[in-house]
């Protein structure tokens, strides 16, 4: 039996980015492919001529629309292979999705959520290449292969500014620095300079890095709860980055869900099991007991499938069930969920057994 449970987060870095940036991709495909088959409702209802037209314009793309998401596709499982070569499992390609039949719509979303999912990736690498320069270094990957033909060739500051592009504008004393080292001769000085900038890249890099994988371990939390079945209260990425607190529950857990605490300083999550009440009672409910019997039966699944995905929790303290109270929350102040929102009223089925 369990109540009350708190775990340290630990997040294979790069496996976290890739597995939130797949997650990404598939609900933009999701709603493109919606989008897609609203177009062809409305197409439906046009007239003979006017099908016959869009038909053929959209014949004359389809070619065009093949061999770039062929092109797009091969680009991002190039990307992948870098990223295997730097630790992330090779298995992460398997999960690409794969490309609609000749439906001009749907392939131009693929195509859309494809290039997306390619510039995030490459994104993603070009930060590595940033902050772990001499570990990227040793792996023999070819920068070319990720930066614009320009960096290549401008510049002294461009070498290091390139790979953090993606990042946006940079910082007044990044910028100064890059600069002066741009204005000045070669010798010790633009060395000296050169050194500086590379050490502000690495950091900014670095900040903009663990940010990323606070937002991504958000990302992935909340999705393994629901391809585990939970509904889950919508919450903000920023969860992992901030601090704050996000609750799901089964559908038929009546009014029992539980919360999830996260503490970005101290790297940890606590979940524990709470009661949603109109007035608070004063008696322990055998149903409490039930709640979280259940919780404590499916926690494991929960931190198996996390750790496919690159988050392990390490458990630090762990509360029998009863041990503690569980806590009882206004309802108010609880998120409601679907069948709660249908409901018209308060009904038995509230106290139903959640065994």
């Amino acid at each position: 039996m369990s109540g009350p449970t708190g775990a340290i987060i630990v997040a294979e870095p790069l496996a976290v980015l890739i597995s939130a940036l797949l997650t990404r991709a598939a609900e933009a495909l999701r709603e493109g492919y919606a989008e897609a088959e609203r177009l062809g409702e409305a197409h439906r209802q046009e007239t003979a001529a006017t099908r016959q037209s869009q038909q053929e314009a959209a014949t004359r793309s389809l070619a065009e629309l093949q061999t770039e998401a062929q092109r797009t596709e091969a680009e991002t499982r190039d990307l992948l292979a870098l990223a295997a070569r730097l630790g992330v499992p090779q298995a992460a390609s398997a999960r690409l999705p794969a490309a609609p039949g000749a439906d001009a719509p749907a392939l131009a979303a693929y195509l859309r959520a494809m290039e997306n999912l390619r510039q995030a990736l490459r994104g993603m690498l070009l930060t590595e290449a940033a902050r772990r320069q001499e570990v990227f270094a040793d792996t023999g990957i070819d920068l070319a292969a990720l930066l614009p033909t320009e960096a290549l060739a401008g510049p002294p500051s461009q070498r290091w500014l390139s790979r953090i592009a993606h990042l946006g504008s940079l910082p007044k004393e990044l910028a100064e620095l890059a600069r002066e080292l741009d204005a000045c001769l070669p010798g010790e000085r633009a060395a000296l300079l050169a050194t500086e900038l590379r050490l502000q890249v690495q950091r900014l890099a670095e900040e903009a890095h663990q940010q990323a994988v606070q937002e991504a371990t958000g990302v992935v939390v909340e999705q393994t709860l629901k391809e585990l079945g939970y509904q889950v209260e919508p919450i903000a990425e920023t969860i992992f980055v901030s601090g704050g607190t996000m609750h799901f529950r089964r559908a038929d857990w009546g009014d029992y869900m539980v919360r999830l605490r996260a503490d970005p300083k101290s790297k940890t999550v606590n979940f524990n099991v709470v009661r949603a009440v109109d007035v608070a009672q004063a008696e322990v409910s055998e149903l409490d007991h039930l709640a979280e019997d259940r919780w404590c039966a499916e926690f494991p699944a929960l931190l198996k499938a996390l750790e496919v995905q690159g988050v392990t929790l390490q458990v630090t303290r762990r509360l029998e069930a009863g041990e503690v109270p569980v806590q009882q929350v206004q309802r108010s102040q609880l998120p409601q969920f679907a069948d709660e929102e249908a409901a018209p009223g308060r009904r038995a089925a509230r106290l139903r057994s959640l065994t």
